[in-house]
């Protein structure tokens, strides 16, 4: 069974009736106060991800080190399910799937709670503090009794006088995937109704999805969004950020069926230590209150990004909708995923990027931290590249071009060699504007593999401000082609 929280669905979880609980200790007389050793920490952290090199990983350092207590074992901790005490299988301690990124855009923090979905906030410039590595206690234990109905209370102690504990006090038992724990909560109730409503709006959603083939018949959808964080409803109560920001998406087929869906929390939960450790001084308030404003940016979301598994050969409806619990933002476009021959040349969907760092190191930053282990980045010429979801880019800002061409020829012999053509034309009119002239996809390739990954970098300085369509086609020596593949987009 797998289990999902009313409030925080990743905070609990139930995996053969075996529960996991979230829980974080730190000392009472400590954790409300800036020690000089973590102040320390935090600047010596700065001066890291500032000065190193892309290609290098920034690991940072646990600058809460001082303020927690370490070295628990099962025999410390107790745990009661509603009012009975379990035994605990393990103890184990982590690190919380939290990291500042560089990227082009200077800067930004991606967090994740499920393993396929990446919560990312906005571009917080050169002069914010990256977060240091957190690490939390991850407590095991399979319950005495499954009975008295789906949903069970908690508490978790610890045999120290001076410990502050934080940790869920319920979890629910349900049957939903790990990628859709918001599936039979009533937050998810309300994301669902939000989504079939066009009363409720408010937040502005922008999407861009396109898929990529990942076998015989299969294919992985890759979705990107972005919303104004600053329109998700959010307070500060007693130096604890408190909301309940989530997405939900279903893809449907043409009769109506659901293929797939997916969905995530992405704020906040009181449980955690990570604002309550600041306190909530009544005479130094207004100050905590400037504070907490000035660091909101880093906290709350503005975008996402996850990947659903779908047949190919098939055309779907895909619906997006998010919410803060009073406000909703949706979106929705058509998919056209084509049957997937692997014997013919082939062509994946062209996804729009305008963000890109080094792959090595976001690979090593990414595993260090154990966010969404089961999403799989795109990669090309050693670069990661995310995928944008407005459309509106900025003549003079990077735009990428991303997608994949499919060879079974590739590495056999006589050598095959493959082409790209790209050209955009104007997509009122279709008149041509730039036309690439064809390139070799060899430098693109990789050893032993028949799928090429092309992120090619498009200058559209020239341009325009207009709207327009990138266009894509592929060729080999053998004499094949593949049908042209599109993505719009505007220059302001």
């Amino acid at each position: 069974m797998v289990a999902a929280q009313q409030g925080n669905p990743a905070s609990i979880r139930v995996e053969s009736n075996l529960v996991q609980v979230h829980a974080e200790v730190y000392h009472k007389r400590l954790m409300h106060g800036a020690s000089a050793e973590g102040l320390s920490c935090r600047n010596t952290n700065t001066g890291a991800f500032y000065k190193l090199p892309p290609s290098e990983p920034f690991i940072p350092s646990d600058c809460h080190y001082d303020i927690v207590i370490h070295g628990l074992r099962a025999k410390d901790f107790h745990i009661f399910e509603d009012g009975v005490e379990q035994q605990i299988e393990s103890v184990k301690y982590e690190r919380i799937a939290w990291l500042s990124v560089r990227d082009n855009f200077v800067s930004h923090d991606e967090w994740a709670s499920t393993s396929r979905g990446k919560w990312s906030t906005v571009d917080l410039g050169s002069d914010w503090s990256p977060s240091p590595a957190n690490y939390y206690y991850r407590l095991e234990y399979v319950p005495n009794q499954l009975s008295g109905g789906p949903c069970h209370k908690i508490k978790v102690t610890v045999d120290r006088v001076d410990a502050a504990v934080f940790a869920r006090d319920q979890y629910c038992y349900t049957s939903v995937p790990a990628t859709d724990p918001l599936q039979g909560t009533s937050f998810g109730a309300l994301l669902q109704d939000g989504m079939n409503s066009e009363k409720r709006k408010g937040i502005v959603l922008s999407l861009q999805a396109g898929f990529f083939y990942a076998g015989a018949q299969q294919a992985m959808l890759e979705i990107a969004l972005s919303f104004p964080w600053d329109r998700l409803k959010h307070e500060w109560v007693h130096g604890d950020l408190h909301g309940t920001i989530g997405v939900l998406g279903i893809v449907k087929r043409k009769d109506g069926s659901v293929a797939a869906r997916f969905s995530d929390l992405a704020c906040c939960s009181s449980e955690r230590a990570l604002f309550g450790m600041f306190g909530d001084n009544p005479e130094r308030r207004p100050y905590q209150e400037s504070f907490y404003r000035h660091i909101e940016p880093g906290f709350l979301p503005s975008r996402y990004e996850t990947q659903v598994d779908l047949p190919a050969g098939e055309s779907y409806q895909l619906r997006v909708v998010l919410s803060d619990g009073s406000k909703f933002g949706m979106a929705e476009m058509p998919l056209l995923i084509e049957s997937y021959d692997a014997s013919q040349l082939a062509l994946s969907s062209v996804l729009l990027c305008n963000r890109f760092r080094d792959a090595g190191a976001a690979e090593k930053e990414a595993a260090a931290a154990n966010l969404a282990p089961a999403f799989i980045p795109l990669i090309s010429h050693g670069l990661q590249v995310s995928p944008a979801s407005d459309m509106s880019f900025k003549r003079n800002e990077p735009l990428i071009a991303y997608f994949e061409v499919y060879e079974p020829l590739f590495n056999q012999e006589p050598k095959t060699t493959v082409q790209v053509h790209m050209r955009i034309v104007d997509a009122k009119t279709g008149e041509l504007r730039m036309d690439f002239p064809p390139s070799d996809a060899q430098s693109y390739s990789r050893a032993g593999s028949t799928m090429i990954p092309i992120g090619d970098k498009l200058v559209v300085s020239q341009l325009p401000k207009g709207e327009y369509r990138l266009e894509v086609q592929a060729s080999d020596s053998a004499g094949h082609t593949t049908p042209w593949r599109s993505a719009c987009f505007t220059l302001k």
